[in-house]
């Protein structure tokens, strides 16, 4: 069973970065329009296509006149004629056509975490002390304990969104539309680059997701193995894990991302940064060790540092040390750390959006840096709506996932 729930987990996570890694995947596109007459229109909707701006940069244009010459356009838009031509538009670049599945990764990234911590732990209790680690649970009502999570999660959105409605109001957008924009999802376009607001939040969501699925998961799955190698008489690994937590505690994620610039970078010159193009996994490998190796030490010692703390007078009682940590204070560690497990999740997207804006990462980082840059609104209020509700969502799962495994709150 408690196999079960780990293998279980882990195939939500590989299908979350599955996911992940295929939204990301690009191809070339054109859109075309023709027609007669002295203006030349651009085809209807391409700015709603699911354009890789931040990867593959911004879709160009030219038209066709009279099937013989053509003109090359510095923007896409209509475009006067000195006369009447037979014309053909042709909108041209690279798009993200499994975009929309990002979220979709995210999600099962975060609940494959979530059920892959308490797997871990349960895994390791049933290893070291076989039939004593089975407990038992008091009664509860999981129904009414996850309606009053989701009453809170449902307040928690309509606060975010009359912010952004107050938002949208200060820069001149009626109310209505605001509202309309949200039910829909239509964020609206962007000043900066002309296109669809959601379909920069989507493309740049998917590059989010990956990186974040694999430092998170890495995070949370290795550091319970490492804490037990510690406890089971590890000295080596106890010794490192309390000294990793100071890198992580002085060294900030953005700090550690701007010294690997500068070593694989810029100075030995192995790896690349920015938009990727040749295989995604080389512009990953930094961003990846910036988030993951602080991170990690941090979140061991979280659950180090309560389990090495053994209440004398139970020893003094004939216990086992083993059971009191592996089944008590480990078991009951395992139902507060999840309960937090949410803010660590928050902690390392926050870590993840200065480092993907450090590395030119195209992700929600570096989207909403370019929206501060050129003072696109529309996109700072998307990637701040977008992440508002990742951070709500998150909570509301972890809630769940607490008071399904917590003792106190059973069917």
């Amino acid at each position: 069973m408690k196999l079960g729930i780990l293998l279980f987990s882990i195939l939500l996570l590989l299908s979350g970065i599955t996911i992940s890694a295929v939204s990301t995947i690009t191809k070339q596109c054109e859109l075309i329009n023709y027609g007669y007459g002295s203006v030349a229109n651009p085809p209807q909707e391409w700015h709603d296509e699911l354009w890789s701006v931040l990867n593959k940069g911004i879709p160009s244009a030219y038209v066709i006149l009279n099937g013989t010459k053509t003109v090359e356009l510095s923007n896409i838009s209509s475009v006067n004629l000195n006369s009447s031509y037979f014309y053909v538009y042709v909108v041209r670049g690279y798009i993200q056509p499994y975009a929309y599945l990002s979220p979709i990764g995210l999600l099962l990234i975060f609940l494959g975490t979530a059920t892959g911590f308490r797997g871990m732990i349960l895994l390791i209790q049933e290893r070291t002390l076989g039939e004593l680690s089975k407990g038992y649970a008091i009664s509860g009502s999981i129904y009414k304990y996850a309606l009053k999570r989701f009453s809170s999660f449902i307040i928690s959105l309509l606060v975010v969104s009359a912010v952004v409605i107050v938002l949208e109001a200060i820069h001149g957008v009626y109310i209505t539309r605001s509202i309309t924009e949200l039910i829909t999802f239509s964020m609206g376009y962007s000043r900066h680059y002309g296109i669809s607001v959601t379909s920069l939040l989507l493309t740049s969501l998917s590059f989010t997701s990956l990186l974040t699925g694999i430092a998170f998961a890495l995070t949370v799955y290795l550091s319970p193995f490492l804490v037990m190698k510690a406890i089971l008489g590890s000295r080596t690994i106890n010794i490192l894990l309390r000294r990793w937590k100071y890198i992580g505690n002085a060294l900030a994620s953005w700090v550690i991302a701007i010294g690997l610039i500068y070593v694989f970078h810029v100075y030995l010159n192995v790896l690349p940064i920015g938009s990727t193009r040749e295989h995604l996994i080389y512009y990953l490998i930094l961003p990846l060790i910036s988030l993951f190796f602080p991170f990690i030490g941090i979140f061991a010692n979280r659950i180090l540092l309560n389990v090495s703390k053994v209440p004398q007078e139970f020893i003094a009682k004939g216990l086992s040390r083993d059971i009191i940590v592996f089944r008590h204070i480990l078991g009951n560690l395992t139902v507060v750390t999840l309960s937090s497990i949410s803010a660590a999740f928050v902690e390392m997207l926050i870590a993840e959006f200065l480092v993907e804006a450090i590395f030119a990462w195209p992700g929600l980082g570096y989207l909403i840096r370019i929206g501060v840059d050129y003072d696109d609104f529309k996109i700072v209020e998307g990637v701040l709506m977008i992440y508002s509700s990742i951070v709500i969502l998150s909570n509301f799962i972890a809630d769940v996932i607490y008071g399904i495994i917590d003792p106190r709150v059973t069917r």
